[in-house]
C-alpha cells in the first residue's frame, strides 16, 4: 500500500489539516492510526459524540478503490511538512497545512511571486502584466496564483507564454477543475513543468469557505504579492493583507481613479501598504541587484513534457542523480514503469544515465 494512502483516507473521513498536524507531529504512523479508528479510540482522543459518528459513518462508506484509482490516474503526490520538498516560505507561516496534494513539479527555490486581482478584470490587467511578467520570468521568478477567472488566469497564461514556471493553488480538491473553462490551462501548466496544489480532500467542491484558505496559501508560498485591479471590498485585498501579516512584500499597479476595480489597489498604495509598481524593476529592486536579461540571453527553460510521470521524474532529477529504485520509491510507483519512462526520456535527451547507473536531468 502507498504509505500516504491512510493519510488521504483520514483526510477524506473528516480529520482536518490541523488535527492531522497535531496527531502526527512526532510519528507518521498513518496506517496504524487509521486501522485503530473505532468508537472508543476516538473517545480517548477527545472527539465529541456527533463527530465520532460522522467519522465512523464516513469510514464505513469510504470508497478506497476509487481513491487509489484517482491517485494513480492523476499521479497525485502527497507532500507533508516533514518533506524537504514542502514549500519553504509556506512552512514559515502559522497557516501551513499539514500536507499538500500535488500534481507536477514543486519549485526548489523561494523566488516566487503571487499575482492577484479582480475576477472581473479589464484589458488593463493584461496590458500591464504583459509588460511585467516576462521580465520577472527572465530573472527566474515563478508566478503563483489561484486558478480563478480574471487576473489569476491572466497571470498563469502570460507566464506560460514566456516559458516561465507557474503554480496554481486550488480552492477545491485537486481532482476538480474549477472553473471548468480553465481545463486547457490546467493541462498546460502541468505540461510546462509547473504544479497544481491543494490542501483540500479529494472531491472537495468549490464552496465559498474554501477560498480564504486558498488565499492564505497563495500569500504564504510567495515572497511577494503583486496586485492589479481590486475592488474596495474583495478577496484580493484580504490576500494582500495576509501577505503583509506574513511579513511579505506587497506591490500594486495603480489604476484609473474613476474605476471601481481600481479602488482597492489604489488604497493599498495610498495607505502605504503596497509599493507603487509600474515595471518589473520596481519589484526586483527590492531583492538586490537586478539585470533584466534580453530574450537572446535567456538560458534554455525546462523541457516540455506530455506525460505527468515524466514531469515528476524530471523534477526529482533536477536536484540530484537517482537510480530507478530511488525514483520509484520517491514517487511510490512501480520500478518497471519508471524504467520505461526513463528510456523514453533518454531518447528525447531530457535525462542521461551516468557511469554508476543513476540518472540525471539534462
Amino acid at each position: 500500500m502507498n504509505s500516504f494512502l491512510p493519510l488521504i483516507f483520514l483526510h477524506s473521513i473528516g480529520f482536518s489539516q490541523k488535527a492531522l498536524a497535531r496527531i502526527f507531529e512526532n510519528d507518521e504512523n498513518y496506517e496504524e492510526f487509521y486501522n485503530q479508528i473505532n468508537n472508543s479510540f476516538l473517545q480517548n482522543l477527545g472527539f465529541k459524540e456527533d463527530k465520532i459518528q460522522t467519522v465512523l459513518e464516513k469510514k464505513q462508506k469510504l470508497d478506497i478503490g476509487k481513491i487509489i484509482e484517482l491517485i494513480e490516474k492523476l499521479h497525485i503526490q502527497i507532500i507533508t511538512l516533514h518533506n524537504p520538498l514542502y514549500p519553504e516560505l509556506l512552512l514559515q507561516t502559522p497557516v501551513c497545512p499539514y500536507f499538500l496534494y500535488v500534481r507536477g513539479i514543486l519549485p526548489t527555490h523561494t523566488n516566487l511571486l503571487s499575482i492577484i486581482g479582480s475576477r472581473k478584470s479589464t484589458s488593463y490587467s493584461r496590458t500591464t502584466l504583459v509588460n511585467i511578467i516576462p521580465d520577472l520570468v527572465r530573472e527566474w521568478y515563478g508566478i503563483i496564483s489561484g486558478w480563478a477567472y480574471g487576473v489569476d488566469s491572466i497571470g498563469h497564461k502570460i507566464t506560460l507564454e514566456n516559458n516561465g514556471y507557474t503554480l496554481s493553488v486550488f480552492g477545491t480538491g485537486i481532482d476538480q477543475c474549477y472553473p471548468k473553462e480553465n481545463k486547457e490551462l490546467f493541462n498546460q501548466i502541468l505540461a510546462s513543468g509547473g504544479a497544481l496544489i491543494s490542501p483540500f480532500p479529494l472531491g472537495t467542491l468549490p464552496e465559498p469557505y474554501n477560498f480564504p484558505i486558498r488565499n492564505e496559501i497563495v500569500a504564504g508560498i510567495s515572497k511577494g504579492t503583486l496586485v492589479t485591479e481590486s475592488a474596495e471590498k474583495s478577496g484580493t485585498l484580504i490576500t494582500a493583507r495576509l501577505s503583509l501579516d506574513f511579513g511579505r512584500d506587497v506591490f500594486a499597479i495603480p489604476g484609473d481613479v474613476t474605476k471601481a476595480t481600481s479602488i482597492g489597489t489604489n488604497s493599498l498604495i495610498r495607505d502605504g501598504q503596497a509599493k507603487l509598481t509600474m515595471s518589473a524593476l520596481d519589484i526586483l529592486s527590492e531583492y538586490g541587484p537586478v539585470t533584466i536579461l534580453t530574450q537572446a540571453e535567456i538560458l534554455p527553460t525546462l523541457p516540455k513534457f506530455d506525460d505527468p510521470i515524466e514531469v515528476s521524474i524530471y523534477g526529482l532529477l533536477i536536484n540530484e542523480s537517482l537510480d530507478i529504485s530511488s525514483i520509484a520509491n520517491h514517487l511510490e510507483m512501480d520500478a518497471v514503469l519508471i524504467a520505461g519512462k526513463l528510456s523514453i526520456m533518454e531518447v528525447y535527451g531530457t535525462v542521461e544515465i551516468t557511469i554508476d547507473g543513476s540518472y540525471r536531468a539534462l
